[in-house]
């Protein structure tokens, strides 16, 4: 164990299943206490909840301005190092925390929100906060480089993927005509793109079957869009049925506009389901395999890759084994703590 013996972490989400900073938060606390170390969290929502005011109409935010506020609400857990969750709906942290500051960077405005008035408002806040820091941990190379963008100098940002839960001990078996999309009801998941292109694989195919799990603001659009049709609505999950339903998912749909890394494909991909989605950034580092990202709003191309895949089940199936052995081989949660006892060990050092 390294000489760090108390992490302090912050992040507005402590709250598994759907939500990547939560399920990255729970896996590193898990996987440092594993490892002897004492970990505090300060969090907005979850199970380690603060209250704060709510003035912007942006909880992550508002959660923000509380930190900045008030930093001994950090400073009083006297951690070794503060490790942070940052990008849209992470923590901006502008004032001294008392300890050497870490941050994870899931993606940043600039990936999230292009040209849009909330990047044009927060990118500049969120650079501040990146430089700061004394490493910045990228989910991907591609947050990487926009981390870079922001004026972080390369050694002093570094990728480390997040790792993924071990198997479950009693899978249900694997449908093979099974589509599943999981995650935030929002535009940028495309959650009516897999919608629609659920419907269309589902025409005509009696044996193939779907699913939608999560919640979100478009909550009344998915069932609208989804009445008539055999599409089973699952809701918000907790988090031992979601990897169920990943490992009886024969495909897991991703029509995402942006991902930092994508932690529902990698999840997907451990439970020996395929992931097919947009090829944007994020998604390209979490879904090597050739042919199953498709270009962003082309729907028949989508539909297509998913009819093929389930009208070859020996194609999906040597696929799927394949992803699943890279995942797991190259997403240890035990090898990502170890690497975070390094970081930690250096700016603590340095």
């Amino acid at each position: 164990m390294s000489a760090v013996t108390r992490v302090t972490m912050v992040s507005y989400d402590d709250e598994p299943p759907l939500g990547g900073q939560g399920i990255v938060l729970r896996g590193l606390r898990t996987a440092l206490s594993a490892r002897g170390h004492i970990v505090d969290t300060v969090a907005g929502r979850g199970d380690h909840a603060l209250r704060y005011p709510r003035v912007s109409g942006r909880a992550p935010l508002d959660f923000s301005l509380q930190l900045n506020r008030h930093p001994e609400l950090i400073r009083r857990l006297c951690g070794d190092v503060v490790h942070a969750s940052g990008g849209p709906g992470g923590v901006l942290l502008l004032r001294e925390c008392g300890a050497p500051l870490v941050y994870t960077a899931h993606h940043t405005y600039r990936q999230a929100h292009g040209a849009g008035s909330l990047r044009r408002l927060l990118s500049p806040v969120e650079a501040r906060s990146y430089r700061r820091a004394s490493m910045v941990l990228a989910v991907s190379p591609s947050t990487a480089q926009a981390v870079h963008l922001l004026g972080v100098p390369r050694s002093r940002v570094e990728v480390l993927a997040p790792g993924v839960d071990g198997p479950l001990l009693a899978p249900p078996p694997r449908d093979p005509a099974r589509l599943l999309f999981a995650g935030r009801w929002e535009t940028e998941k495309g959650v009516l793109d897999a919608v629609t292109v659920m419907r269309a694989v589902l025409t005509g195919r009696s044996q193939a079957s779907a699913a939608i799990a999560g919640s979100g603001r478009l909550e009344s659009e998915v069932r609208r869009a989804v009445a008539g049709s055999p599409i089973e609505i699952l809701g918000r999950v907790e988090e031992t049925r979601l990897r169920e339903e990943y490992a009886r998912a024969a495909l897991v749909l991703m029509p995402s506009l942006y991902e930092g890394l994508g932690l529902v494909a990698l999840e997907a991909q451990a439970s020996g389901a395929l992931v097919v989605g947009y090829d944007v950034d994020g998604l390209r580092d979490a879904v090597p395999q050739t042919g199953l990202l498709v270009a962003p709003g082309d729907l028949a191309a989508a539909v297509a890759v998913c009819e093929a895949l389930i009208d070859d089940p020996r194609r999906r199936e040597e696929l799927g084994t394949q992803a699943e052995s890279r995942v797991r081989a190259q997403h240890s949660w035990a090898a990502v703590a170890v690497r975070l006892e390094q970081v930690y060990s250096a700016v603590v050092g340095g």
